[in-house]
């Protein structure tokens, strides 16, 4: 708890010159790489608070079953640590967010990478004279000790549990066709299924969020009846962690996630309905099972609620975007620079769309519910300012453009015409064939340009079947 006496004592020792570090974590089922975390936060300082997070607080974030060690006993054993704390706070569930940081100002705060995203970082530097961020100081968790340590000990109710679930993830292969040549969020996705403990159906879900990949599996309650588990009663149900579910958990208080989650199974009507409550607009599947009642329901909440469902493998856009070159992504006769279809030609022959959100290498001004924008690395000639508005979830196809779509692609040309202050210019986007459109890339995009001040820009229309004259692909 954060009180006068506590802060005033940190004044004391800021006043005899001492440096004030603050390092933060639940500390549960402490081990060796809290302790070996926790020494060389003290390496950074002179005074350092251990906070500490509450029994509620960490039960809001990581579920019922969380912590392990109740406060007292965390707290007396941080305590207890020689030569470490300098103080030990509780941090409660209500708290202000960073209300610790924001009324201590440490000198230094130790992080490590995975505590807080870039942008988190940036802000907090108003309230910290440095940052420290230290690599893990162990090769596991305390969460991925806990799955051991259950698994170790349930795991007789469901025998050989590793073995059976990676034979559950061959017979998902099997029924979808995979291989190695599919879109990496599949791959990405069945990779992930191992951290499942379902033995009958392993379930994963991803989402990309600030910047990165982040993943959730379903988990069986080891506890229950082997009977449960095998025929799936509705106790199973009850009392099992669905992917959606865990992978929220796993991203922690997020208001609203304006992303699509990508799973292996399209998601019940239960998690339906907590994903519609997090504002997600796509959701893509590798399998469903559309004669069950719970998908049914689930399939008619995302209609009501103007959710777009779409599965992962769908024959008609490899044989609508594979053109007679064999490019999925790319159209290289178009192609303006040697250094444009050189990035081009790499990103493809690694099976990735160039203009994909997670995969772009250049700076993304802001993201919408549908479209991100960017400026064009490679402007026309004559341009003062080029955008590119780009279809977010993969669109290639005009008519996959929505209502909502549409109508958000306005508000963002409005925008960047009152932010920028675009005198006048032009909104074009490109569709269809690239050779009659003139495009090098098939993800759906919009080009807002402005021109320099008498100057013209030459925004083609119409495409080539050979290379431009000095172009090569290598």
């Amino acid at each position: 708890m954060i009180d006068e006496s506590f802060l005033k004592r940190v004044e004391e020792a800021r006043k005899q010159g001492k440096k004030i570090g603050i390092v933060q974590g639940s500390w549960d089922l402490f081990h060796l790489g809290h302790l070996r975390y926790l020494l060389k936060a003290k390496e950074q300082c002179d005074f350092l608070i251990v906070a500490m997070d509450s029994d509620e607080k960490i039960k809001k974030r990581k579920g019922s079953g969380r912590p392990i060690i109740p406060e007292e006993e965390r707290y007396e054993f941080i305590k207890l640590l020689p030569g470490i704390a300098s103080e030990v706070v509780i941090k409660e569930v209500n708290e202000p967010k960073w209300h610790l940081i924001k009324s201590v100002k440490p000198d230094v705060l130790i992080i490590i990478k995975e505590t807080y995203k870039k942008e988190q970082i940036e802000a907090l530097k108003e309230y910290c004279t440095e940052i420290k961020i230290l690599p893990r100081q162990s090769e596991s968790s305390t969460s991925d000790k806990i799955r051991k340590i259950v698994i170790s000990s349930k795991g007789k109710q469901v025998k050989e549990i590793n073995e059976l679930v990676s034979i559950a993830i061959e017979d998902l292969k099997k029924r979808i066709g995979y291989t190695s040549d599919m879109d990496e969020i599949i791959t990405m996705l069945i990779d992930h299924l191992r951290d499942s403990t379902d033995v009958v159906c392993p379930v994963s879900a991803a989402c990309f969020y600030n910047g990165e990949w982040h993943f959730g599996t379903n988990h069986t309650d080891l506890n229950l009846p082997a009977y449960d588990i095998n025929n799936r009663t509705e106790l199973y149900y009850a009392l099992t962690e669905h992917a959606e579910m865990n992978l929220l958990k796993k991203l922690g208080e997020v208001q609203v996630l304006d992303t699509p989650i990508y799973t292996t199974l399209f998601p019940c009507d239960k998690c339906m309905k907590v994903l519609i409550e997090k504002g997600v607009k796509e959701i893509y599947y590798l399998e469903d099972h559309p004669e069950r009642n719970w998908s049914k329901r689930s399939h008619a909440l995302a209609k009501k609620h103007g959710i777009i469902t779409r599965p992962l493998i769908e024959k008609t856009e490899v044989e609508t975007l594979v053109d007679m070159n064999g490019y999925k992504y790319i159209y290289p006769p178009n192609a303006r620079k040697q250094e444009q279809l050189d990035i081009m030609i790499k990103k493809e022959a690694e099976g990735i769309d160039p203009l994909g959100i997670e995969h772009i290498d250049q700076e993304i001004l802001y993201v919408t519910n549908y479209w991100y924008v960017t400026k064009n690395k490679f402007p026309y000639l004559g341009a003062e300012l080029q955008f590119l508005i780009i279809s977010k979830y993969g669109i290639y196809d005009i008519k996959d453009i929505t209502e909502q779509m549409w109508a958000e692609l306005k508000e963002i040309s409005l925008n960047l015409i009152e932010e920028y202050q675009i005198n006048g210019g032009a909104i074009s986007m490109r569709f269809g064939d690239p050779s009659f459109s003139g495009a090098t890339l098939k993800r759906l995009h919009v080009h807002i340009i402005m021109p320099k001040e008498e100057e013209k820009v030459r925004f083609g229309i119409g495409g080539h079947k050979e290379l431009k004259k000095g172009l090569k692909i290598e």
